[in-house]
């Protein structure tokens, strides 16, 4: 097998990288570099346009038809205290305007006005949700109490700023002396800091008399929607992330194994053993081969990643999960680290191993061209004495042996030639 692998490399390289049995030349390698570039273009868009049709998940089920099935939607604010956004915790049914959102994408509607269009890249749950969104959420009376929302928020935050670099300022300087009035500018910043304090509180007024979201109409038939599909919605989108690589490797191959298997047969054809050989069939071969390499590559990363999904990836999370549990989470380091090493030291060992294999090779054949260069000055391989390969059977100055019996034909030929010179036997 391994051998068979060996032959197939080598075959592969010559096939590649060489034409008429001569390496490429300067420019012939920029044009074969450009053909690679187009063919890897031209072959992954091709993959990526089939792949589309087992969309990934995060485009089969979006963002927020997942936070809509989840009883709690984490959704990112501004908080005043800290003077940051920070995370916080939507609990269904989802009461808060940036909760429900319109995309405005000419993909799934058809104008800014948002008529929902059927999109079947998305999951028919998604798609019922986004319409049952769209009944209130798309009204202009919401439109204009989420922007003014919006807007208040922003004034509240830009106050709650104003009044931080007052307080930060003055400190407790400004609560001892404004009593007094003892200060021009201290009178200024109390009464600047009490207009804001009374600004904020008017914003507060304004938010709250803000129509809530429940209150729309159409926001019971989401909630009812909701409470309806949110079991089934979790089957389906748990199916659809275990399945999803198979459909989408399927998709791959639907597109790479017929260009394989043409540029096989094109490869075949063009490298027969009776066949003559000409420039278009050296071409064919150059071309087919380039292409079956570049073909390859998509289907061996993505079968790995099949392979790491199906056993590894899952295996994984259970141990992982075991080990938090028990609190022996330092054995899946230990075991990182093993695999590591067990991998990297594979792969120094079968490089150094390719590297003395190489230095062998120039020894050997650095020896063969040394006993082949005294053969034919008869001289000794060992002293460099003159001597008679067909008189002599040893060198008289250093004793080394010159001539071997042939196995076959019995005659004597040589020690440190390969072949006979009388029989061409070894």
């Amino acid at each position: 097998m391994l051998s068979f692998f060996k032959r197939l490399f080598s075959n592969s390289k010559n096939a590649l990288f060489t034409f008429n049995d001569e390496p490429f030349s300067k420019f012939s390698i920029f044009f074969i570099i450009l053909l690679d570039i187009f063919l890897l273009i031209t072959i992954f868009n091709g993959i990526s346009s089939e792949k589309n049709m087992a969309p990934k998940v995060h485009t089969k089920y979006p963002s927020q038809c997942q936070n809509h099935f989840d009883p709690t939607h984490k959704k990112k604010v501004w908080d005043n205290t800290s003077a940051r956004y920070i995370y916080t915790e939507d609990h269904f049914p989802f009461k808060a305007y940036s909760s429900f959102n319109i995309r405005y994408d000419n993909a799934y509607y058809s104008s800014k006005n948002v008529r929902v269009k059927d999109n079947m890249r998305v999951s028919q749950v998604c798609r019922d949700l986004d319409v049952k969104i769209a009944a209130f959420a798309n009204t202009r009376e919401f439109k204009n109490n989420k922007k003014l929302l919006i807007k208040l928020k922003n004034d509240k935050r830009n106050v709650f700023s104003d009044i931080n670099n007052i307080e930060r300022r003055y400190n407790t300087r400004l609560f001892e002396k404004t009593a007094n009035g003892s200060s021009p500018e201290i009178n200024k910043s109390k009464i600047k800091y009490y207009a804001l304090l009374r600004q904020e509180k008017l914003i507060d007024e304004q938010i709250k008399e803000i129509k809530p979201v429940n209150k729309y109409k159409g926001y019971d038939e989401y909630v009812q929607f909701i409470k309806e599909k949110r079991e089934a919605f979790k089957k389906e989108i748990d199916s659809y992330k275990f399945w999803q690589p198979f459909v989408s490797y399927l998709y791959l191959l639907k597109f790479t194994l017929p260009l394989l298997l043409l540029s096989f047969l094109g490869y075949r054809y063009a490298n027969r053993i009776n066949r003559k050989k000409s420039v278009p069939t050296k071409l064919l071969s150059l071309v087919s081969g380039h292409i079956i390499f570049i073909s390859a590559i998509p289907m061996f990363f993505n079968g790995t990643y099949l392979l790491y999904h199906i056993i590894p990836h899952r295996f994984l999370e259970t141990v992982i999960g075991f080990l938090y549990e028990f609190g022996f989470i330092f054995l899946g380091y230990y075991f990182l680290m093993f695999v590591g090493i067990l991998v990297f030291g594979f792969l120094i060992f079968f490089i150094q191993r390719n590297a003395s294999r190489r230095e062998q090779l120039k020894k050997e054949l650095k020896e063969k061209t040394h006993y082949i260069r005294a053969f034919s000055e008869n001289k000794c391989p060992n002293c460099q004495n003159r001597v008679g390969y067909k008189t002599q059977k040893y060198c008289g100055y250093c004793s080394e042996g010159l001539v071997r019996t042939c196995g076959n034909c019995k005659e004597d030929t040589p020690k440190h030639l390969e072949y006979c010179i009388h029989c061409g036997n070894i």
